[in-house]
């Protein structure tokens, strides 16, 4: 059948289907990117991706958008369902609808050189070599905004594009909530001295933690025939679809923790991608939530699970063995969640504790805001990023590769990400609450390397869903209740209650 001769409701379901094919090709090619590319193909990926990046805006404006239109306004064509969906999308792509096609394309082609820059100079603690990049992609980014468009400040558009809802004030007063209680919860533990802490390092081969993370991950629903898992500069998950899921990890042959804890983080993603709805694809229910959402499972599969009393009972009697690393006689279960959970400011953010991490997370927030602001030159971020974590963290990169240049994100010309991965944490305590009210035994589960129970009730609750609800109506109907950091702040009290086992006293 000709597209001419189809029905309005078969043309929404092709073109919604063609958006999602383009979005999967620039995925996977981004993928090999990272993993796979020869150095010397960047130029010329760039311009692949950047072209195709252009086709999947062009698609949405000009094939997706009209038809969504014209099926919202005839009666009956829709289920309810489809109506409520194609009125999100709308809503979200609209803004979208105002960048030129030529913006696209040059926005995706900075981005994809400078991510290769940006590997090359992390890996020379070089800032000056990456930085006509960012240059390029700070100024980029503002003119995305000028398009976007905003009521107060440019950073605002770019915002929204990770979480619909989120204003840069609102943001300020999600901190301002929670700054002092991490603080005042960090500056309490560093005078507890913990055991585990003059105990041997986690030291392990580089193959063998690449196979401990596939066997720990293969538990959890890590499957050969659907996902990879792959090295890269900077831990990512790529969601091509539900049955292609791929994530890469960092290996740190000095600390088993790195890998382990990046592993379980994109698991976190891929249990995600792998949950969403496959059909109809293209339509919002097959896709995410929102970023935040998305960070939701991240951090939840990250710390409430691996950084678990449970999960290193796991580790201890069903994993480590196996591997007979020289320090495993050195430890206990307990002694090794105490190492996992050591709460002391570190200078990278993904090594980070679960305290410290969100003050990383304000000062990238920072940063990045007075960069597309116009309040912060390129030129001066390395000094701006130091003072930040010298007053934030108490700490001093010693060289750019441990600062300024440790995230890929802005290389990406990802500006506004960062508060997402604050907000995520913030619902995966929420939805943690949420589970143990409605299985109060599942981490008993959990010390068996049974992951059955939080994995179902996400699928259940969060994942089934796909982008149908906003992130406040999927966690009120989830919870119960809207967004609360209360369980974010109970969940680090009780954690350090038992693990510092009554030593600290913490803020009210």
């Amino acid at each position: 059948m000709y597209f001419c001769d189809m029905g309005l409701k078969e043309k929404l379901d092709l073109v919604l289907r063609r958006q999602a094919l383009l979005g999967s090709a620039i995925e996977g090619l981004t993928w090999d990117q990272e993993v796979m590319m020869p150095k010397a193909g960047a130029f010329h990926r760039a311009q692949v991706v950047g072209e195709l990046a252009a086709l999947h805006h062009q698609n949405l404006i000009q094939q997706v958008l009209p038809l969504v239109r014209e099926a919202l306004v005839i009666p009956d064509i829709l289920t309810p369902s489809e109506k409520a969906q194609l009125e999100l999308l709308l809503q979200e792509a609209e803004p979208i609808e105002k960048i030129p096609n030529d913006l696209v394309r040059r926005f995706s082609e900075a981005a994809s050189q400078a991510q290769i820059v940006w590997a090359q100079a992390r890996a020379r603690s070089d800032f000056a070599a990456f930085a006509p990049h960012l240059e390029k992609l700070v100024q980029l980014s503002r003119e995305k905004a000028q398009y976007l468009g905003y009521e107060e400040e440019p950073y605002e558009a770019l915002l929204r594009l990770y979480e619909r809802s989120l204003r840069p004030q609102a943001v300020e007063a999600l901190f301002a909530e929670i700054k002092d209680f991490l603080v005042q919860t960090i500056q309490a533990c560093q005078v507890v001295p913990l055991s585990a802490q003059d105990l041997p390092p986690l030291r392990m081969p580089a193959a063998a933690q690449h196979q401990l993370v596939e066997e720990v991950l293969t538990y959890i629903g890590w499957r050969p025939e659907t996902n990879r898992l792959d090295l890269s500069a900077h831990p990512f998950c790529t969601g091509i679809s539900p049955k292609d899921v791929r994530l890469t990890i960092r290996i740190d042959e000095e600390d088993l923790l790195m890998a382990l804890g990046s592993g379980m983080h994109e698991m976190g993603h891929a249990l995600y991608e792998m949950g969403l709805p496959e059909e109809p694809l293209g339509w919002p229910i097959t896709a995410a939530a929102s970023l935040s959402i998305h960070e939701s499972q991240s951090r939840f599969w990250e710390n409430h699970i691996g950084n678990s009393l449970a999960f290193w009972k796991f580790m201890y009697e069903k994993i480590l063995p196996a591997y007979k690393p020289a320090w495993l006689s050195d430890y206990t279960a307990f002694t090794l969640v105490q190492r996992a959970n050591l709460i002391r400011p570190s200078l990278i953010r993904i090594q980070s504790d679960e305290v410290s991490y969100h003050l990383h997370i304000l000062l990238r927030f920072e940063l990045e805001r007075a960069l597309i602001n116009g309040e912060l030159s390129v030129q001066d971020l390395p000094a701006a990023w130091n003072e930040k974590v010298r007053v934030y963290l108490g700490l001093h990169p010693p060289s750019d590769a441990v600062g300024v240049l440790q995230d890929i994100h802005w290389s990406m010309g990802s500006f506004g990400y960062f508060p997402t991965y604050s907000l995520g944490s913030f619902y995966a305590a929420q939805f943690a609450a949420a589970i143990a009210r409605e299985y109060s035994d599942y981490m008993e589960y959990v010390a068996e390397g049974c992951f059955d129970v939080p994995l179902e009730w996400l699928r259940k609750n969060i994942h089934a869903y796909g982008h149908t609800l906003t992130s406040e109506a999927l966690c009120q109907q989830a919870t119960g209740e809207p967004l609360s950091t209360r369980y974010f702040q109970a969940y680090i009290r009780e954690k350090v209650t038992q693990l510092y086992e009554g030593a600290v006293a913490l803020p009210a």
